[in-house]
């Protein structure tokens, strides 16, 4: 009968903590993180909204363009648009004093390097220098000094 009491109050103490277990992996996946790649400052929103200021003017190439855009801004914020420029101003995908390197925030490590997967968007470094995002079924890479999306 004992072992019986010590297991039921066991399985209730279980039941009590996991609402607060929840609550706190809940709270460690909510606002943006920031982090940076070369010199691109980017942040992932915990709505998988996802963008970087980057550094300087910078070519974007779509495949149904037949021209280059120049931006100092790309994101990812619809299902249904490409990546695409914004104008906002100032750097708003920039913490003050910079954003930490994406291998001081990564979730993981890749062939070629670091990843970081939040709130369903994953952004990782490629093959020699290379950098892609995905989110909200859109992506973009960027390398070589141009953007592709």
């Amino acid at each position: 009968m004992n072992r019986i009491v010590r297991k039921i109050a066991g399985v209730a103490a279980a039941v009590a903590v996991a609402p607060v277990m929840l609550a706190a992996t809940a709270q460690a996946e909510s606002g943006p993180v920031f982090f940076s790649v070369g010199s691109m400052n980017c942040a992932i929103y915990d709505n998988g909204t996802f963008g970087c200021d980057l550094g300087s003017p910078t070519r974007l190439q779509y495949s149904f363009l037949p021209f280059l855009l120049t931006v100092n801004e790309i994101v990812i914020d619809q299902p249904f648009l490409p990546a695409h420029p914004t104008f906002d101003p100032g750097t708003p995908y920039t913490l003050p004093g910079g954003n930490p390197p994406l291998r001081d925030v990564k979730t993981g490590d890749g062939q070629w390097g670091s990843y970081i997967e939040y709130a369903g968007a994953r952004c990782e470094s490629g093959f020699h220098g290379s950098f892609s995002c995905q989110s909200k079924g859109r992506s973009f890479t960027s390398w070589s000094g141009t953007i592709s999306a």
